[in-house]
């Protein structure tokens, strides 16, 4: 009997030793991003940022519902931005979308869920409707490989993939494009 539970109590101390030891294991490799975890560190709602140019005039305007930021890689997740891009002559183009998130300091925002970038010169719109956007603010450059809409009141065309210098007021669209022209009658 005495030899029986000396086998069971070393077989248990055997167990609970390797299951110390295997956990331990488990925790060395985890990333510090996994145990850290992805939380935001603050928020901010119903806000509006505005980033001026060395002669005080404003360069962007960051408008949204909710904006959470994350420290363990200072990004930014956005709900319902609003983001106007102001050009040093002319019009400022406005871009909406459902979601966005600024990544690399600010150098680059990601737009999603049915993104809506407009422009209005001499008084025609010009509106580019997609499902994702990069936009890269101090360049005034914009991109996109989904699906894209550019509607003008001369008409509209239909395209896949899509580069904006709005600085430049170029814009490529990159493939499968489509377009109906409608000619203005006097």
């Amino acid at each position: 009997m005495n030899r029986r539970i000396l086998i069971i109590t070393v077989l248990v101390a055997l167990v609970v030793l390797a299951d110390n030891w295997l956990s331990k294991r488990r925790e060395q490799k985890l990333p510090a991003a996994v145990t850290a975890g992805h939380i935001p560190d603050y928020f901010l709602r119903d806000f509006t940022a505005t980033t001026m140019n060395p002669q005080g005039q404003p360069e962007q305007r960051l408008t949204a519902q909710l904006m959470d930021h994350y420290s363990d890689d200072d990004s930014m997740e956005l709900t319902a931005p609003q983001l106007t891009l102001f050009q040093p002559s002319g019009a400022p183009w406005h871009v909406v979308a459902a979601r966005g998130r600024i990544i690399d300091g600010g150098r680059e925002v990601r737009l999603s869920g049915g993104v809506r970038m407009s422009h209005v010169d001499q008084g025609a719109t010009t509106t580019l409707t997609t499902a994702h956007l990069l936009i890269r603010p101090k360049q005034r450059y914009a991109e996109t490989d989904a699906a894209v809409t550019v509607t003008t009141p001369q008409g509209q065309v239909d395209a896949v993939g899509m580069q904006a210098d709005m600085a430049a007021q170029r814009l490529l669209l990159l493939s499968k494009v489509r377009g109906t022209y409608v000619p203005q009658t006097h």
